[in-house]
């Protein structure tokens, strides 16, 4: 990734993963980073943040977003994607 905003290292949850910006009338496809993390100390919100490459994608600047979750919002992601990670391996459609 050239230009990147968020910080890779061997901690990062994954390093490359397939992604997708989205307008009314537009998607762009590309490889991103994709970390949960929080910050050390006092912090009580869980960052989830995603960053497309910015060698991708053409129609926007280089920039990461990031959703900030309670510990409980948090497992409620979590408990979803695994009970559709679960439905993908078995193939069931929604």
């Amino acid at each position: 990734m050239n230009e990147r905003i968020t910080s890779v290292t061997a901690y990062t949850t994954l390093d490359l993963v397939d992604g997708a910006a989205v307008g009314y009338d537009w998607t762009e496809e590309g490889s991103g980073v994709l970390n949960v993390t929080a910050s050390d100390g006092d912090s009580d919100r869980v960052e989830l943040q995603f960053e497309l490459d910015g060698l991708d994608i053409d129609r926007l600047p280089n920039h990461a977003d990031r959703v900030d979750l309670t510990p409980e919002q948090a497992r409620t992601v979590a408990a979803a994607l695994t009970r559709y990670a679960d439905r993908v391996e078995e193939g069931e459609d929604d």
